[in-house]
């Protein structure tokens, strides 16, 4: 490992990531921007992500491997390779997804000229288990009030790591399904949240796509970011959030197979059986 100090660490945690492992990690390696590390934390693997990691860091220095003995699961790993991050930005990705190759190049230029930014995010598109794109494109929400819905889209967004460190922000495991939505709600009290339009990720959606199966748990544990973010933290919510929060509590009462296809109807359309 280099004593030099990069520009970026990209933080991605990986849990038997084997099928999809490899185009994640050469999505990073191929970026036209190269000032970075690239701390992967294994958590606990029981297929042969470990094997692949290994000979993934055995051919470039810029990757750092922390290996959790057991699965602790992600709010663990994520803040284990959060201590572990040395750059003065972190970038977040996914061990199933793929970041274009000018994702770190176009995120960093933004930050740089927006010192007042904590942390931005990008959009996505989304692609199947083969890599097929599905034609449906997202962008962050950060011009909506914080409390109607999750503002940033996780593993396009890059945080300025000294904002963080200085306010001891971190994943919470009590929030565990929603874990990066409550961190933004606490982050927009220290700085500001930004995102670019440009498409810097394709995320893979397949029906072994973990969080297309946990649907109804991320929208309770979204709930209580809510609250917490309001009762907490002291947002204030509009009227529309207050409407939109009580139609998603009538949503708990709605069968979990039902609302995970009401879910992937709505956002894919006639492709959401690529993602069943």
């Amino acid at each position: 490992m280099s004593d030099r100090t990069p520009l970026v660490s990209v933080l991605m945690p990986a849990y038997n990531a084997a099928r999809f492992l490899r185009p994640a990690v050469e999505s990073i390696l191929n970026q036209t921007f190269d000032d970075f590390e690239f701390v992967i934390v294994d958590d606990g693997s029981t297929d042969d992500t470990g094997e692949i990691l290994a000979e993934c860091a055995a051919r470039d220095p810029r990757i750092r491997v922390l290996t959790n003995e057991r699965n602790l699961r992600i709010v663990a790993s994520l803040n284990r390779g959060l201590d572990a991050c040395r750059g003065t930005y972190v970038a977040r990705m996914d061990a199933d997804d793929v970041a274009l190759p000018d994702r770190l190049a176009k995120q960093v230029a933004a930050l740089a000229r927006q010192p007042d930014l904590a942390v931005l995010g990008g959009a996505l598109t989304y692609i199947d288990a083969d890599g097929k794109e599905l034609n449906v494109t997202r962008h962050c929400t950060v011009g909506d009030s914080l409390l109607r819905k999750c503002p940033l889209l996780h593993p396009t967004v890059v945080l300025r790591r000294a904002v963080f460190a200085r306010h001891g922000l971190r994943y919470r495991t009590e929030f565990r399904e929603a874990e990066d939505y409550y961190l933004w709600l606490e982050t927009s009290r220290h700085g500001r949240l930004g995102a670019i339009d440009d498409v810097v990720l394709q995320y893979r959606v397949s029906g072994s796509a973990a969080r297309m199966t946990r649907v109804k748990r991320i929208l309770w544990h979204t709930l209580r970011a809510k609250v917490r973010g309001a009762f907490g933290l002291g947002i204030r919510p509009t009227a529309r959030d207050v409407l939109r929060f009580a139609a998603e509590c009538a949503l708990l009462a709605v069968p979990t197979a039902l609302l995970r296809w009401i879910y992937l109807r709505r956002m894919f359309g006639k492709n959401a059986d690529i993602a069943m």
